[in-house]
């Protein structure tokens, strides 16, 4: 019942956000379309002056290859007076403002306003770059190899549209010095030259202003109009990802009801276990002295048989099945009693050494290498309780290679790899093996008490270990494939 309220509670919840709210989407979809219209106007307005540009930078290169043409005497006159009026007509046709030419200081060395000729050009827009090249490089970027550069620039009172060719030294300044070797008589060649034709730009502002107003006006028509459609799909969009989310709240709530199933079954079982654990921890106690008395009895009654008799078989038989019976009582007490742990910092390697050192013996008969990786490690462990649970599972894997190689037809090289890593909030001793592996459908029980495989086996090792690492406040994963081995990952917390 308390299951399906929370469900309940949860689609509650979750149905609130079904109420579409008008003005939130139309204010985000307003804003976010208001600056695409904006970046589209914007980026139209700069392409219409970049083609604008285009066509007044041709004007102007047109105009100065003519200037050019004069100032070397390729055109003829009658007389200077006719010369210097053609230059002065040149330089005021057609909104152009002036031509001239100037030296690598900017002092006009030719201009179409003969009274200019010895002054300086003044560039507003140029910075505080140091040489008077670096100031028309600064504003006006390059647009060709031949070094012809155009763009606005402020000089004296007006707005003009300067186009610039350089007769420079180098190919980074400009290429006419070389592409045009007649200029030479024109020019100095040690001294970098500059003409310029300056543009009246006052017709195309009219043009980039109207163009800009109906662009702004035809901006607000599509802004309104999309901003309604947007309106609508954000609605659609909300309603489709409301009805996500109650999918999701749905599918999230019978997760949990799962688990809370597997943890009242999980809960149910502990109790089970706990009575088993109680009544077993009984029977064992009552059991172990009894068991003290037939072993005592039979190792007593051995001395008055000769040792080849059968009579003395029969009691160190009894003597042998009464020390096993105890050792499957006491591993049955194992099970039944809390697990108590002593920590303390210890060096993992020191463990892991005496581990191999006792089953060295069984290991070298059967040709199995141990391998230690991730020495160096000091874990906040009781040094006894994880000796314990790694030679359970090295006994284990020891046991099943011992039984493949009964029956393996070709020699195979064993291993049992024990390697230490550190994790964000763990240490993980890893133990691998290359033994025989262990079946899918009973790796999932390996743990479960009194189960195991083994003729001679109690089922209580594994168990145990879980145990001993659940103590530590860690846990315990195994990873099998039938005929390649078997891996156990042993985490153990950090201290803290």
């Amino acid at each position: 019942m308390t299951i399906s309220n929370e469900n309940n509670e949860a689609l509650a919840e979750v149905m609130k956000d079904l109420r579409p709210s008008f003005w939130r989407p139309f204010l985000i979809t307003s804003l976010l379309l208001l600056l695409v219209v904006a970046f589209i106007t914007d980026y139209n307005i700069r392409q219409s002056e970049e083609v604008l540009g285009e066509q007044m930078a041709d004007k102007g290169i047109r105009a100065i290859w003519l200037f050019e043409n004069v100032l070397m005497d390729k055109i003829q006159f009658k007389s200077t007076e006719v010369r210097n009026e053609y230059i002065r007509h040149l330089g005021t046709q057609d909104d152009f403002s002036f031509l001239a030419v100037t030296d690598s200081e900017g002092r006009f060395l030719a201009h179409s306003d003969m009274k200019k000729i010895g002054s300086y050009l003044t560039v507003f827009d140029a910075g505080e770059e140091s040489g008077f090249w670096e100031r028309v490089e600064h504003i006006l970027p390059r647009t060709d190899a031949q070094g012809t550069a155009w763009g606005f620039v402020s000089i004296g009172n007006e707005r003009l549209f300067l186009v610039h060719r350089i007769y420079g030294e180098n190919f980074r300044q400009g290429n006419l010095r070389y592409l045009h070797p007649e200029i030479t008589d024109f020019i100095n060649k040690d001294e970098v030259r500059h003409v310029f034709a300056a543009i009246n730009s006052k017709t195309l502002q009219k043009d980039i202003a109207v163009y800009r107003r109906k662009a702004f006006t035809v901006a607000l028509w599509i802004l309104g109009l999309s901003s309604v459609s947007m309106w609508m799909v954000s609605l659609v969009n909300k309603l489709v990802s409301n009805r996500k989310a109650i999918r999701i709240a749905e599918k999230t709530i019978a997760s949990m009801r799962r688990e809370v199933l597997e943890l009242e079954e999980e809960v149910i079982k502990r109790e089970k276990l706990a009575a088993i654990g109680n009544l077993a921890a009984g029977v064992a106690h009552e059991i172990r002295n009894p068991l003290s008395s037939i072993k005592g009895y039979a190792t007593y009654f051995s001395g008055y048989f000769p040792k080849e008799s059968n009579e003395y078989k029969a009691a160190q038989i009894m003597v042998q099945e009464a020390e096993r019976l105890n050792r499957v009582v006491g591993e049955l007490l194992g099970v039944s009693r809390p697990t108590d742990v002593k920590k303390a910092e210890i060096p993992i390697d020191g463990v892991l050494d005496t581990c191999i050192a006792i089953l060295q013996a069984d290991a070298k008969q059967l040709g199995i290498e141990f391998r230690v990786f991730g020495r160096g490690k000091v874990l906040n462990i009781d040094p006894d309780r994880i000796k314990q649970a790694v030679l359970n599972i090295c006994l284990n894997a020891v046991e099943a290679i011992r039984d493949e190689k009964k029956t393996l037809r070709k020699e195979k090289r064993y291993h049992i790899d024990m390697t230490v890593t550190e994790q964000e909030k763990n240490f993980c001793l890893t133990i691998k093996d290359n033994g025989p592996g262990i079946d899918a459908e009973l790796l999932s029980r390996i743990f479960d008490p009194y189960f195991t495989t083994k003729n001679e086996g109690t089922g209580l090792g594994l168990s145990n270990v879980r145990k001993i690492l659940e103590a530590h406040g860690g846990s315990i994963e195994a990873e099998s494939q039938k005929g390649f081995g078997t891996v156990f990952n042993l985490y153990l917390p950090k201290r803290g």
